[in-house]
């Protein structure tokens, strides 16, 4: 297919050159693009017009699809597609940014996934964008005395914590019933595939607590 693979920085992110993901996809380009997300951990294709379905089928390069837990934002043809938009409002009238502020996605789920997938259907003149930050990286620059501290510790995630400045909508009583109270996850962890540790939680002097 004469796929190609351009870096975008040189610590993360690729730019996908050459492929139609409303086609299918080789068994060998496969292999090569899950190689190149281990590697880059941000995967760009630009240039993509996708209909719900052909996106969920795109998703299928990279492994199965992670059922979201709040089916609020699920599209009725396709529910395992959620739309993000900056047209919804909490009760009281705010507007609900739903991609504000730093995070993680669902960490709170006992077996995160492992992927994000994100198809712009209509942006904004300016501003909107979305940005990444390395894991691999933030974990490689702390000290030595650091990295020997959180050897071991975990941290308790929620999916939605009263410390928390990013506040979500609220779960019906059905996607309620999905989530678990709460998870723990190691605070470092390594990569099954490339062996790589990465930091799993925002580190700094007031990081939420607890850890053990």
């Amino acid at each position: 297919m004469g796929c190609t693979i351009a870096l975008l920085s040189e610590h993360t992110g690729a730019e996908v050159r050459g492929i139609d993901l409303t086609e299918p996809v080789d068994e060998v380009v496969q292999a090569g693009l899950n190689r190149a997300f281990v590697e880059h951990s941000v995967l760009v294709f630009r240039d993509q017009h996708l209909v719900p379905q052909q996106l969920l089928e795109a998703v299928g390069v990279f492994g199965e699809p992670f059922a979201q837990h709040n089916s609020r934002f699920a599209l009725p043809e396709c529910p395992l597609v959620h739309y993000i938009s900056n047209q919804d409002f909490y009760p009281d009238g705010r507007r609900y940014i739903p991609g504000e502020g730093y995070h993680t996605d669902h960490s709170n789920a006992a077996r995160p996934p492992k992927a994000t997938i994100l198809h712009a259907v209509s942006l904004p003149d300016r501003g909107g964008d979305t940005q990444y930050v390395d894991m691999r990286l933030a974990y490689d620059e702390l000290p030595q005395q650091t990295k020997r501290r959180l050897e071991g510790l975990k941290a308790i995630h929620v999916y939605q914590s009263r410390h928390s400045a990013r506040k979500l909508m609220e779960l019906g009583s059905e996607s309620r019933s999905r989530v678990p109270d709460a998870v723990t996850h190691p605070i470092v962890r390594m990569h099954p595939e490339s062996g790589r540790k990465a930091a799993s939680v925002s580190l700094c002097e007031n990081a939420a607590r607890p850890l053990f």
